[in-house]
């Protein structure tokens, strides 16, 4: 505001001083944020972002929002053990973000998360989004003991808190996950609403524009797209040597992504030292947040347990998958049906095979049939109950699934 000086233009700071030393944003929430708004919202919606790779799932839900002037969305970062890359992420995205104790300090009509880190410390009615594959990974020991066998993001340690339900709502894509949900956390049976796959839903939007996202990262071969989720049993960690092997063949281009957990982990410039001479040979590496741009431009993917390789072959993309199922996937995931990558035969020749032989629709309809029970429906399902948690009548807009943005390559 021109002319605004001294005591006046610290009066009406966009964020007050707080006594513990933090800043709080005064506007668009606050106790007087009205007073400076210039569109009069009617309810405040809070998107917490864990990690990197809840950031997607979050941002589904909160895209189905962003055209109603009647809705304010702010952001704040949980804390969180693989925390890396979110606060520069929303900053670069423009999001209003405030800070975690605002946000426990504060109330929302809604709360939208894809994990369960702290948010028991959070008032509103919340909206427990998945971040991945659901019913795909068994809880660690350190969680549940050696012999627990719970569901992870399907159990207590994710939806309660001391006995209490904390989600007013629990979003599962597929209607055969209810029983699931029944047998592990029965007390949450009660708010679970069954709202598709959105992220599967863009995915299959994406793959007609295959060129779209092929031009995004240069390529003129057929396009081999390799995907690892972290932690020891990842591909990154013991069947990387599938990336060496795919360059020498000379017969694809390359792309790779890591989750999220690994880049930041590790840390973006060790890994890609760790990458260094792949790259001098061909490989392009994505952006870990912009992994669905580079399934949407594959011509063939080779993963691991992650959620990736399962939304893969869920969207059409003829899939192979390294090694058998991680010790703590789920009997029956999602995962679990897709095809193995044999060790002791050539690649190049196995990824001819895969895609020669590949029938997209039955395929897709294989693992997808399995990942969702609304298909092409989440988007319109998924906005209808985020507006009966804010009890506000829904647009008469139509909804449905975006394509994915394309992918990002990540430079020197």
């Amino acid at each position: 505001m021109a002319g605004v000086s001294g005591f006046a233009s610290g009066f009406l700071s966009a964020r007050a001083s707080h006594p513990l030393g933090m800043e709080w944003l005064r506007v668009p929430v606050g106790r007087d944020a009205a007073a400076w708004r210039t569109v009069a919202t009617e309810r405040t919606v809070l998107a917490v972002v864990h990690t990197l790779a809840c950031l997607g799932y979050v941002l589904d839900a909160v895209e189905l929002l962003e055209p109603d002037q009647r809705v304010q969305v702010v952001f704040a970062q949980a804390p969180d053990l693989f925390a890396g890359g979110v606060s520069e992420r929303l900053r670069a995205l423009g999001a209003v973000t405030i800070g975690w104790h605002q946000a426990t300090h504060s109330d929302f009509d809604l709360v939208l998360a894809a994990d369960s880190g702290s948010v028991h410390q959070l008032h509103g009615p919340l909206l427990a989004l998945g971040h991945g594959v659901p019913n795909n990974k068994l809880a660690p020991p350190a969680l549940g003991g050696p012999a627990s066998n719970m569901v992870v993001g399907l159990s207590p340690p994710w939806l309660t808190w001391y006995g209490r339900v904390v989600p007013a709502a629990v979003a599962l894509p597929h209607r055969d996950l209810l029983p699931v949900l029944d047998r592990h956390c029965p007390q949450a049976t009660p708010v679970a609403v069954v709202t598709g796959d959105l992220c599967l839903d863009r995915l299959r939007a994406s793959r007609p524009h295959q060129d779209r996202y092929r031009d995004a990262l240069g390529v003129e071969r057929p396009l081999v797209a390799v995907t690892s989720t972290w932690g020891p049993e990842s591909l990154f960690a013991r069947g990387w040597g599938v990336v060496s092997e795919l360059l020498r063949s000379g017969e694809y281009d390359v792309a790779a992504v890591l989750h999220p957990a690994a880049w930041y982990g590790h840390g973006a410039r060790q890994v890609l030292g760790w990458l260094r001479e792949q790259r001098r040979a061909g490989l392009r590496v994505v952006e870990p947040t912009s992994w669905r741009g580079l399934v949407a431009a594959a011509d063939v993917l080779v993963g691991d347990h992650g959620s990736a390789t399962a939304y893969a072959a869920g969207a059409g993309v003829p899939v192979l998958r390294a090694g058998g199922p991680a010790s703590h996937t789920a009997p029956g995931s999602p995962v679990s049906l897709t095809p193995v990558l044999a060790p002791d035969r050539p690649l190049a020749a196995q990824l001819r095979t895969a895609t020669q032989l590949h029938t997209a629709t039955d395929d897709a309809r294989i693992v997808a049939e399995v990942l969702t029970s609304e298909p092409g429906r989440a988007a319109g399902l998924l906005r209808a109950h985020m507006y009966r948690l804010m009890g506000l009548p829904e647009p008469g807009t139509a909804c449905v699934a975006a394509p994915v943005a394309p992918p990002t390559l990540v430079e020197e």
